[in-house]
């Protein structure tokens, strides 16, 4: 089941915005998006949506426009689901969690020589990772017992000692509906017909249960909570005989009956045991040697505490509160699908540090698949992965957010998919995607052999082209092919450094011996003419979509980076200068 769509209104940087997003279960999801175009917002329209309505706070609105209403809405399952500040459709269905870097700075202000002044510093504030359970002692008698078996008393386990382990009441603990549902007549009935039987029956303790077991092991596996509670004791047996295990779960239902919140209590302190250790070994991992978080149990809450951000380094410190964050999801006990939004985290970590949240990750997913639950995990992020080779767990996705509209031409898509075909190469490369003065007619080429307009097989007509489409880009609202564009800079840019070169013959080495755009501007400073930096900056970009064979349908990843306004402004100048 997909989250197919996201509508945003009157949030942050959104007045009103519906992206296309297609979220899978259990994936990692990485929504990509240039700088400015607003990934936080979308952390921050979900981070409003926890409770039982949107609450967005003035200073989070668009504009600040307080007396504007602010709704988020995903579709899901075909499904439209509404949040807006009088009801949460989606807090209803999911679980909703945001992880973001949370550094925020604060002020010290000691007094020296009587004056008071403020010392600046960076602090994580403390993670708050859910209440505290007092060590519960479970009241128990084993003598209460005991008489029911007469002489064979000795069958009698010590539920206190045999239920110890961790894991096991952990265990209990889920299945705790099940124990409610041993009082039933039913069961109820047959513990008493096995105690009757176990008390009259000679011989060993192994004996006995063996012959108990003859009976009625067929009975138990019939009644399905019992069966349940059973097989949970006999996973954890470790030198239990079946009899013992059948025992103490007519003990689990005695104390469920007489005194149900004690039993509750030692079992859930169990899973916050568990819970607590997970925590301190994971911390103990990530801490470095001389630098350390803290696990605190404060005022009925676990905390952990952070040290002062200045003492760790970037990487530790969004490694260590992005670990956290994800145990706290983990340890959710809802049963709901889960939507985590993670707002840029991997953007500020290193290589080895996103191997190893990615590890985490994948652990979480893992944890949900077992449980037989869903999580959305929705990356958001200005690094790309057909690019940015960091990301590599196995079961992810990449989402392309904004406009994907573009496309790119039949024209771009066939130049550069068969660029290296020796009918048109070298025409090609001379003179339609890099500049030439001279026009190439290649028309017959373009038209009988790859079925494109013969208008486009020549070379000035060809720049028209280019040129048309970045006039449709910088327009903006239309379709344009966002390959032609970065074509049409690199094609400029070689233009404008040709018409400054000033002697016929550096002219004519600029166009026959420099290949590439970067020697070609080698090349013109080497002879005094001054190259902009954007111009050589902005081979990044369009180097990067008339290279692409393997990518050439990700026109979004192009189109997406031509909508920053700061490299419109770049390319503006570098085709004038």
């Amino acid at each position: 089941m997909t989250i197919s769509k996201i509508d945003i209104e009157n949030i942050r940087g959104f007045e009103k915005v519906s992206l296309t997003v297609n979220l899978r279960p259990n994936f990692t999801n990485i929504l990509v998006a240039p700088n400015g175009f607003g990934k936080s917002s979308i952390s921050t329209a979900f981070n409003c949506a926890r409770g039982s309505k949107l609450k967005v706070d003035e200073k989070d609105k668009h504009k600040k426009k307080d007396t504007e209403v602010s709704k988020l809405s995903i579709e899901y399952d075909g499904n439209i689901l509404r949040a807006s500040s009088s009801s949460n459709e989606i807090s209803e269905m999911f679980d909703i969690h945001v992880i973001k870097s949370n550094v925020e700075p604060k002020a010290k202000l000691p007094k020296i020589n009587g004056f008071t002044v403020a010392k600046p510093y960076l602090e994580i504030p403390s993670l708050d990772l859910g209440p505290t359970f007092d060590k519960e002692k479970i009241i128990f008698d084993i003598n209460k017992y005991k008489p029911s078996f007469g002489a064979n008393a000795k069958v009698v386990p010590n539920l206190a000692t045999r239920c110890d382990d961790e894991h096991l009441r952990s265990e209990l603990l889920n299945v705790i509906a099940s124990i409610d549902k041993l009082k039933q007549k039913k069961s109820s009935e047959l513990f008493e017909e096995m105690i009757e039987m176990a008390s009259g029956l000679g011989g060993t303790k192994a004996s006995i249960s063996d012959r108990v077991e003859a009976d009625f092991a067929q009975k138990v596996d019939e009644l399905p909570h019992l069966k349940t509670v059973f097989d949970v004791v006999m996973k954890y047996s470790q030198g239990n005989t079946w009899l013992d295990s059948a025992i103490i779960c007519y003990m689990l239902m005695d104390l469920n009956i007489s005194d149900r919140q004690n039993l509750k209590k030692w079992l859930q302190h169990a899973v916050y045991s568990r819970r607590l250790q997970s925590l301190k070994d994971f911390i103990g991992d990530i801490n470095g040697a001389w630098v350390t978080a803290e696990i605190k149990e404060t005022k009925g809450r676990v905390l952990v505490n952070f040290p002062d951000a200045s003492s760790l380094s970037n990487g530790q410190r969004d490694l260590l509160y992005f670990g956290c964050n994800l145990l706290r999801t983990r340890e959710t006990t809802s049963t709901k699908p889960c939507i985590l939004l993670i707002d840029e985290v991997f953007d500020y970590l290193d290589d080895a540090n996103i191997v190893v949240a990615q590890y985490f990750m994948s652990k979480l997913i893992d944890a949900y698949r077992e449980d037989d639950r869903q999580i959305y995990i929705c990356l958001l992020t200005h690094l790309d992965p057909l690019y940015f080779k960091g990301y590599a767990l196995k079961r992810q996705q990449t989402v392309y957010l904004g406009d994907t509209s573009q496309k790119i031409s039949e024209t771009m898509r066939k130049v550069i998919l068969n660029r290296d075909d020796t009918s048109w190469k070298e025409d090609l490369s001379r003179h339609f995607l890099h500049y030439h003065p001279d026009d190439c007619d290649i028309s017959e080429i373009f038209n009988a052999t790859y079925g494109l307009p013969k208008k486009h097989g020549k070379s000035h007509s060809f720049y028209e082209f280019l040129r048309g489409e970045w006039d449709k880009c910088i327009a903006g609202g239309g379709f344009y092919d966002p390959f032609a564009v970065c074509a049409y800079v690199r094609v400029q840019i070689e233009q404008c450094a040709y018409s400054k070169i000033q002697t016929q013959p550096e002219r004519e080495k600029f166009l026959a011996e420099c290949n590439g755009t970067a020697t070609k501007l080698e090349f013109a400073e080497s002879i005094g003419i001054p190259v902009p930096e954007a111009c050589l900056l902005l081979g990044v970009v369009y180097n990067d979509a008339l290279h692409r064979k393997g990518a050439i349908d990700q026109s979004s990843t192009i189109a997406l980076k031509l909508r920053n306004l700061g490299l419109q402004s770049m390319m503006k100048q570098a085709i004038n200068w």
